[in-house]
């Protein structure tokens, strides 16, 4: 069998997990007892691994904020001091199994979504989505009112969850992107629709609790319109774990930034990340005095959901998005339709009805993305240098990533045949 077929043979296993897999919510648990290499001084960053002194001051301050609720620190100069020193483990989530939206940060106490593959047996994480309040450590903020929800999320809303998934048996998420499919979601940046659905299922469980909290807490899960993003993001992860295991694989496992580098994972070299400088999203800004140089670079894991062929990938799923940071139903389709290009396989079981019933695509190939040029479009908030979200829009993804994963898989194919002459 020549490398090349070996390749194909790869991609095909890869595209048979990604639109086969079955990702379900199972369960809230403390991050310390369920993610793996978890410990009590390690703390979760968005994007591939950069150097703590590299680090711009939103994702600083999440990480302090998380170092000082978890009583490691008293202030925000301790416990900067605990990761220049090497007392605090910053590490890159999605090497980990978890994935952390904008700036957020998971350290050892936080609750997280547990999402499971019931198909190949994978496991995924992410953080509880805090709702729609500016200022909380997802955006990079942290003082004392960020700490009393953080706590709150910690001491009630987490376990209240959890305790409600588990009674219901686990949220069934293809079951949600199915029965919302024709709403207007792309799954990345816009999902009301998959939200409320969910929220249908776990509020009948959740009027079941005795905590004196149930009111709040049923509040905060039903105002929430962006709540499924966090639960899709921990299912995806659940699924890459599962194709990471492909040698030689060209299709993209995972891809984040971190604010000053934007990073992509192939398939065939698990995690290892391939770099370049991080785009800036352009959409439309949250307010009319904010300008691109307020801007950081690509920051965040959420467009892991991407992998699995949401956002940008489905852009003509959510056409509100698109009218709503500046562009229209035809670069909608456009989007998706240079995500076909460059994919290998396609999701049928949420098809779009303006779309002509098609489906998703999924399976990036990095093969077809340098070969022909076409970089697919990835859809994100952009954060603010001094923290909070500067807008939403979208961004071409850079096409150095694909060089750079590409000629590590060349390297991994003459490494093999070297080893079996």
């Amino acid at each position: 069998m020549t490398i090349e077929q070996r390749v194909n043979a790869a991609n095909a296993q890869a595209v048979e997990i990604l639109t086969k897999a079955h990702p379900r919510w199972t369960d809230v648990q403390k991050a310390l007892d369920v993610i793996p290499g978890m410990t009590s001084h390690t703390v979760l960053v968005p994007g591939p691994p950069l150097p703590v002194e590299q680090l711009t001051y939103p994702i600083q301050t999440s990480v302090c904020g998380a170092i000082i609720h978890e009583k490691l620190a008293k202030n925000r100069d301790e416990a900067w001091n605990m990761v220049l020193n090497g007392q605090i483990t910053v590490a890159s989530a999605q090497d980990h199994q978890c994935a952390c939206a904008a700036c957020m940060t998971v350290s050892a106490s936080m609750p997280v979504i547990i999402a499971q593959d019931d198909i190949y047996g994978g496991r995924g994480y992410a953080p509880i989505h805090p709702g729609s309040n500016p200022k909380v450590l997802r955006w990079g903020f942290y003082d004392d009112d960020v700490e009393r929800d953080l706590s709150w999320i910690r001491d009630f809303y987490g376990p209240a969850l959890g305790q409600a998934v588990r009674a219901c048996g686990g949220i069934d998420l293809i079951t949600i992107l199915s029965k919302t499919a024709g709403m207007g979601d792309e799954n990345h940046n816009r999902q009301p629709a998959a939200s409320m659905c969910l929220a249908l299922h776990l509020i009948p469980y959740m009027l079941e609790s005795d905590s004196p909290q149930c009111s709040h807490i049923i509040r905060a899960l039903a105002g929430n319109d962006r709540f499924f993003l966090h639960p899709m993001m921990a299912g995806v992860e659940s699924i890459t774990e599962s194709i990471k295991k492909i040698p030689l694989s060209t299709v993209i496992a995972g891809m984040a930034g971190n604010s000053v580098e934007f990073g992509i994972q192939l398939a065939g070299t698990g995690n290892r990340w391939y770099t370049t400088t991080a785009p800036v999203i352009k959409g439309t800004f949250l307010k009319p005095s904010y300008t691109e140089e307020d801007l950081l670079g690509y920051l965040g894991d959420s467009c892991v959901t991407e992998v699995y062929g949401l956002g940008g990938m489905s852009a003509i799923a959510g056409p509100a998005y698109m009218r709503m940071t500046g562009s229209t139903l035809g670069e909608a389709r456009s989007r998706t339709e240079k995500a076909r290009t460059v994919s290998l396989g396609e999701h049928t079981f949420a098809p779009v009805p303006w779309d002509d019933f098609k489906g998703f695509p999924a399976g990036i190939d990095a093969r077809k993305v340098v070969g022909l040029n076409v970089l697919p479009v990835s859809h994100g908030g952009s954060a603010l240098k001094t923290g909070g979200q500067g807008g939403a829009g979208a961004a071409e993804l850079p096409l150095e990533c694909f060089k750079k994963a590409l000629r590590a898989i060349y390297q991994e194919a003459l490494s093999l045949n070297l080893a079996e002459n």
